[in-house]
């Protein structure tokens, strides 16, 4: 049997309105409990994500990658990159 885990994804730089996300608080962050073990990527293409390699994803600060296995309580910030200067 799967264990559940519960992480959240804060969606930065108009992501969440690309994905029509209705109610969505950015300060909570979307709320998801999937299995133990998931790759970002497979949790990302369920939400709806198209081009999943044009954004940046940061997990307790740190850059993480799209097969990057997500654990219990994690936090995940997702955005597209900027530069400027």
């Amino acid at each position: 049997m799967t264990k559940q885990i519960t992480i959240t994804i804060k969606f930065y730089s108009g992501v969440h309105r690309e994905l029509n996300l209705e109610d969505y608080n950015p300060s909570e962050g979307l709320t998801l409990t999937p299995a133990s073990g998931t790759r970002l990527k497979k949790i990302l293409k369920q939400l709806g994500i198209q081009n999943l390699s044009s954004l940046a994803y940061f997990r307790g600060g740190e850059r993480i990658g799209l097969w990057s296995k997500v654990k219990d309580g994690d936090e995940i910030s997702c955005l597209k990159p900027s530069a400027g200067g």
